[in-house]
């Protein structure tokens, strides 16, 4: 198995998102040339639109009258080929987890 995408930064470092080989072991052997491609700017654009998404589920919670105690939001993301960020739910597999809480007051 390959990796799904594999995104390269500067000074020849690479992050690499999903994909395993046949031991369940992540490793760059198995990365081949038809695997997804993107760039520091494609990554960089897909993570700030995960923080545009908490921007607006923290504006929600601090517009809530009745707010409880604490609330806490969990979910996966993955990247798309496109290096789109996509959401997964959370009995998917993702390539990490964001986990979000809020406090009562401040």
């Amino acid at each position: 198995m390959t990796a799904l995408m594999v995104v390269e930064l500067s000074d020849d470092k690479r992050l690499f998102f999903g994909g395993r080989g046949p031991d369940g072991e992540l490793s760059e052997i198995w990365v081949t040339d038809d695997i997804a491609k993107g760039t520091k700017e494609d990554f960089l654009s897909a993570i700030g639109s995960l923080a545009e998404l908490v921007k607006t589920l923290d504006e929600s919670v601090g517009a809530m009258a009745k707010r409880p105690e604490k609330i806490e939001i969990e979910f996966g993301a993955s990247l798309g080929s496109d290096c789109n960020l996509w959401i997964a739910p959370g009995d998917s597999k993702a390539e990490f987890k964001v986990k979000l809480s809020w406090g009562k007051g401040g």
